[in-house]
Formats: C-alpha cells, structure tokens, sequence
C-alpha cells in the first residue's frame, strides 16, 4: 500500500483506540463511492481486530447487523474480510455471512476480495467457495472477471490455469482490488501474473499462513 494510504490506515486505526467512538469515521469510509477510500476503511478495520480486538468485540453486535441491514455499505464485504482475515474467532462466522454479498450487484467484487483475504491465511476455511471463485472467471462483467483472476492466482486455484490463459490477449482494463490497493489494470496483465503464481506452485497451499 502506498505510504500515504499506509499513514491513513495508521491515523484512523489510533484516533479511534484513543476515542473508541471514532470507528464510525471509519464506518463511514465504507459508504465510500471510491474504491481506494473503501479500501482504507476495511484496511483500518482490519488493523484495529489485529491489534485492539476487543474494539471490535465490544461492537461487533452493531456492525453486524448495520451490514445485514442494508446492502447499500459498499464495502462491507471486504471490511468483513479483513476483520476476519485478522481475528480468527469470528471467521467462520464471518465466511458464512459473506455468502450473502455473492449475488449482490454491488458487493460482489469485494466478496471475491474479502474470501480471498481470508484464504491467503486460512484456506480450509474458504475451501467450499473456491469453486464459486473458478465459476466467476465466466462472469459478463468485466471487473468481476478480472478480481476472479487475481483471486485464483492468489489462491493457488490450479484448476483455473486453463481459463486463465483465455485473457492472455485481453486489451481491456477493469479496477480490482489487490492486497493493498484498488488499482486500475489490464485483464492481460492480472493474467500473466497470475498463471506466473499458479505454475510455481509445487503442491496447492495448505494450513495457515500468518497474516498481514
């Protein structure tokens, strides 16, 4: 993530340890039009279930059901991956919730995003959505596509390989999420990088791996 970004995280992660009322500033940021500014905010979320849990414990109630509430908190997808990225407690709780985000129009590129989070540190647990993440990469839109391919070569999803190579000529471009960042790319490109990670992958990954 870039530094500026890095410092905003760090910013709105310490106001709100001080004044534990600050979290809806961050809430907020997942109303967000911006990809990039929704981004902060789960990101900020994320850092906070890492380092101060009990933040997140104490409202977990209310973010929970803000978020099954209404479909319109764009980034309640992806704020809900990174919460359970880093607080391995509510992730089953949470990868049932997210199931919920699949059909949505709105949310459904960060569901792909947020599963994929999850995943990265603890793949048993998102195991049974893998073969969703495969049937997306037949999406008719064009970033739902392109997130698929980014999340099957984070994932080590082997079995894409083949489906992949097909947007090895693809001139389109299409705004994903990658780790650290919303950024606007070629379908190509997202694919090169991701057959380059699937084919030095010598056994599919296993366990967990420790987040960040």
């Amino acid at each position: 993530m870039a530094k500026g970004s890095e410092e905003k995280i760090r910013s709105l992660v310490e106001e709100t340890r001080r004044d534990h009322q600050k979290i809806k500033k961050i809430i907020s940021l997942l109303y967000d039009r911006e990809m990039e500014n929704r981004l902060l905010g789960a990101k900020a979320l994320g850092e906070i279930a890492r380092i101060e849990p009990e933040i997140i414990r104490k409202r977990w109630n209310r973010i929970f059901y803000a978020f099954d509430d209404t479909m319109s908190c764009w980034g309640a997808a992806e704020a809900l991956g990174e919460i359970g990225r880093n607080l391995p407690e509510m992730r089953s709780r949470i990868v049932l919730f997210l199931r919920k985000f699949e059909k949505d129009e709105v949310s459904c590129q960060g569901f792909i995003w947020a599963i994929t989070r999850i995943g990265q540190v603890d793949r048993e647990r998102i195991k049974d959505i893998i073969p969703d993440i495969v049937r997306f990469l037949d999406s008719r839109d064009l970033c739902l596509r392109a997130q698929a391919i980014w999340a099957a070569g984070e994932l080590k999803i082997k079995e894409a390989v083949d489906k992949i190579r097909g947007f090895l000529s693809e001139r389109e471009q299409a705004w994903i999420y990658e780790n650290d960042r919303a950024t606007l790319r070629n379908i190509s490109e997202i694919a090169r990088e991701a057959i380059e990670k699937l084919l030095h992958v010598e056994a599919p990954m296993e366990g967990q791996l420790s987040a960040g």
